[in-house]
């Protein structure tokens, strides 16, 4: 306890933090307090109740409501009636928290609506080439080339600094392309920030492991295997999430699906450019509806 203020300290580097800190100073890795994850646990807990309860209210006030009309019984049909409706609103309001999902799934999906709309106004057909980056929370740049050209296929690493859109990497007029943000940049600098690691810095034989946990602690999903060949890396995700944006992409964004990524097939390519320190190229991201899994197989390069 320092001065009128509570104080603890940072569990990555062991520096001061305050009450009213959410990362560190120091490291910038997320304060995660006890009572925060008591609350979060709490929360889910609250929600796995209502949909049995009112699953419960509505079967027992229909079974009573319909039995004491039969019966003649005005009270017990009032009864059966209001456990009815109360049991309907509990449904309805558990159903109604998908609701922010939803506003999030068109908000995102809006984006990335306009670099579809790039891509093919400037009639781009090359995959999208993902820039190496370094330190926690930073997320590599995605280079979408006019034309695969050496200097194309090796953008400087510089450019992971670039505030740029259009941009030249070579002397020849078609080393041309443009820079864009990772779709999926968001999601792997939360995944960075919940594991309190870069992974710039994490071993690839632990990048399963780190990626899974990663997943799971956004709530997005698990990762059910991860493997590497001599240029390639292929990782498959069972969803628990995004599984309508992840739908919706695939039929109105299918340039950027293809070439770039949807947010997860682009937070995991960005997760192996960083891990790797290689360039990663996407080849391909198949999505099995009915079973909620993507997946991913990326090319590596020098």
């Amino acid at each position: 306890m320092t001065g009128h203020l509570t104080q603890s300290s940072c569990s990555t580097c062991g520096a001061d933090v305050f009450a009213e800190d959410n990362f560190c100073r120091n490291c910038g890795a997320e304060i995660v307090r006890l009572d925060a994850r008591r609350k979060t646990h709490q929360t889910f807990a609250r929600a796995d109740r209502r949909v049995p309860l009112g699953a419960f209210l509505a079967f027992f006030g229909g079974i009573v409501g319909f039995l004491s009309y039969l019966m003649g019984i005005v009270p017990m049909l009032a009864l059966g009636l209001a456990a009815f409706l109360v049991g309907i609103m509990i449904l309805y309001l558990h159903e109604s928290e998908s609701i922010p999902g939803s506003v999030a799934t068109d908000s995102i999906l809006s984006l990335l609506l306009n670099i579809e709309n790039l891509l093919g106004d400037l009639d781009l057909d090359e995959k999208g080439i993902y820039i190496p980056a370094s330190g926690l929370g930073a997320s590599p740049k995605v280079f979408v080339p006019l034309a695969l050209t050496p200097a194309t296929m090796s953008p400087s690493l510089g450019l992971s600094q670039s505030h740029g859109v259009f941009v030249t990497v070579g002397k020849n007029p078609e080393d041309r392309g443009i820079l864009l943000d990772a779709p999926g940049a968001g999601i792997m600098t939360a995944l960075e920030r919940s594991l309190r690691l870069d992974l710039a810095k994490a071993r690839f034989e632990d990048l399963k492991v780190d990626l899974d946990s990663g997943f799971k602690a956004l709530g997005i999903g698990r990762v059910v295997s991860l493997g590497r060949g001599d240029a390639t890396v292929t990782v498959e995700i069972e969803l628990t999430a995004l599984v309508e944006l992840e739908t919706k992409l695939r039929n109105l964004a299918p340039r950027v699906s293809a070439y770039i990524g949807t947010p997860i097939a682009s937070a995991v390519a960005a997760s192996l450019s960083k891990a790797t320190g290689r360039y990663v190229m996407m080849k391909n991201a198949d999505f099995d509806l009915p079973n909620r899994r993507i997946s991913i197989t990326v090319q590596l390069s020098e």
